[in-house]
C-alpha cells in the first residue's frame, strides 16, 4: 500500500539548537539522499504552529507528510551549563551520583563504551583544573617582577597568576567544547536531575507532546503516524508514548502498524538505571507490554554516545511481552557508505552519533528520509529484512 498521507513527529536529543537548525539539516540532507534512494523530496518552509510545535511539509510525487518538530530546546538551554562555575557544579553533582555511589559500575556492565564516555569528562575536567592551577602557581612563583615592597609584590604576582589561570581555563573550555566533553557532562547531570524530579516544566512538556500525537493518531486521514526520537530524546519519547497508549484505547487506530515509534542512538539506561526513576520505568514497562505499537530501535556499535544494540527494557530488569517492546536493529552504516568515506566518519564519534539523520552514499534498509517521506509503509520495509 502506498502511503498518501503521513504525519511525523521528531524529538531531538540534548541539543540547544532548535527547529530552525533541524529544518535546514533535513532539507540539505534530503537533497543529498536523493542520489542514493531516488526520492525527490520537496521540503516546504518551516511554520510555527505553537510555542512548542514547528511544522514543515515533505512532498513527493505520491506521498505528503507533515513533519512536526516537538520543541524542548528551551528546557535544554535552561540546563546547559556554560561557564566554569556551572560546569564545576555539574561535575561535582555527577561525581556524587555516578562515581561516589558506584552507579557507574551498573553502566559499565551494560556498556563499556558508556563507562568510558562517562569517565571522559571526569578526567578532562580534573586535568583542566589541575593544569590551570599548576600554571597559576608557577606564574606566581617564577614570574619576574621588579623589586617592589612586599605587599605590592605579592599582590602583583597574584594578579598575574590569576590572569594566567584564567587564560588556561579559557583554553581548556574552548578545547572541551570542541571535543564535546561538556556536552556529555551536561547529559549525565540532566539525566540524574530528571530522575530526582529536578527539571522544571518537563512533565508539562511531555503532556503537551502526547496531546499532539494523540490528535494525529485520531485523525484517520493519516495512514501512518511516525514518532522519531534521537539520543536523549529517546528518553523523552518513553513517557510521551506511554501517555498516548494510555489515552487511546481504540485498537483499530493502530491496525497494520499504523503507529510507529523509531528510537535512534538511544540513551534510555541513563535514566532507567537511576534508583529514583520509578515513574520512568513504569512508563517503559507500559511500552514493553503493549503490542499495538511498532517500536523500532536503531543503534550502531560504532556510535560511542549511545547504548548500542542494548534492549532498553530488559537491561534495567523489566519484562517485555513477546509481541511488544523494541525490535533491536542496527542501521549497518558500514553498508551505506563507501569504504573511504565511512573510515573518515568512524574516526569522529560525535559525528557518528548524528549519522542516523544524515544522507548516505548508498541505498539500504535504513533510510531516515524514506521513513519520513517515502511512499512505502515502514512495516513493509521491515518485512524485507525478515
Amino acid at each position: 500500500m502506498t502511503i498518501k498521507q503521513r504525519q511525523v513527529f521528531y524529538i531531538s536529543g540534548f541539543d540547544p539548537r532548535g527547529a530552525g537548525h533541524y529544518h535546514r539539516l533535513y532539507k540539505s540532507q534530503a537533497a543529498k539522499q536523493a542520489g542514493a534512494n531516488g526520492l525527490d523530496i520537496e521540503v516546504s518552509r518551516r511554520i510555527r504552529l505553537s510555542s512548542h510545535l514547528h511544522q514543515w511539509r515533505l512532498d513527493t510525487r505520491d506521498t505528503h507528510s507533515r513533519y512536526n518538530f516537538l520543541s524542548w530546546d528551551d528546557i535544554i538551554r535552561a540546563n546547559w551549563a556554560r561557564g566554569w562555575p556551572a560546569i564545576v557544579t555539574d561535575f561535582c553533582y555527577c561525581l556524587w551520583v555516578y562515581i561516589a555511589t558506584g552507579r557507574i559500575l551498573v553502566f559499565a556492565r551494560a556498556s563499556r563504551k558508556q563507562m568510558l564516555a562517562g569517565l571522559y569528562p571526569v578526567f578532562f575536567i580534573l586535568l583542566a583544573l589541575a593544569t590551570s592551577g599548576y600554571l597559576g602557581y608557577l606564574t606566581f612563583v617564577l614570574f619576574p617582577l621588579p623589586v617592589l615592597p612586599g605587599w605590592l609584590d605579592s599582590g602583583l604576582r597574584c594578579l598575574v597568576a590569576m590572569l594566567f589561570l584564567w587564560a588556561a581555563m579559557a583554553g581548556f573550555k574552548h578545547l572541551g567544547n570542541k571535543l564535546a566533553v561538556f556536552w556529555l557532562l551536561r547529559i549525565y547531570a540532566f539525566s540524574a536531575k530528571w530522575a530526582n524530579g529536578d527539571i522544571p516544566g518537563l512533565d508539562q512538556r511531555i503532556s503537551v507532546f502526547s496531546d499532539e500525537i494523540i490528535r494525529a493518531i485520531e485523525d484517520t486521514d493519516n495512514q501512518e503516524v511516525v514518532i522519531i526520537a534521537h539520543s536523549v530524546g529517546t528518553m523523552l519519547a518513553v513517557p510521551v508514548m506511554s501517555l498516548v497508549l494510555t489515552h487511546i484505547q481504540d485498537k483499530p487506530l493502530f491496525k497494520d502498524h499504523r503507529v510507529i515509534l523509531i528510537t535512534l542512538g538511544h540513551c534510555i539506561p541513563l535514566l532507567s538505571f537511576q534508583p529514583r526513576a520509578t515513574p520512568f520505568r513504569h512508563a517503559l514497562q507500559r511500552l514493553a507490554q503493549d503490542p499495538r505499537l511498532l517500536w523500532l530501535d536503531y543503534s550502531a556499535p560504532t556510535d560511542g554516545a549511545c547504548f548500542p544494540l542494548l534492549d532498553p527494557v530488559t537491561s534495567c530488569g523489566l519484562i517485555r511481552t513477546r509481541e511488544a517492546g523494541p525490535r533491536i536493529l542496527s542501521p549497518r552504516f558500514f553498508t551505506l557508505y563507501h569504504a573511504a568515506h565511512y573510515k573518515r566518519l568512524s574516526r569522529a564519534w560525535y559525528a557518528m552519533h548524528f549519522l542516523y539523520l544524515m544522507a548516505t552514499d548508498k541505498a539500504g534498509p535504513y533510510d531516515f528520509f524514506a521513513f519520513t517521506a517515502g511512499p512505502e509503509r515502514i512495516a513493509a520495509r521491515l518485512e524485507q529484512l525478515q
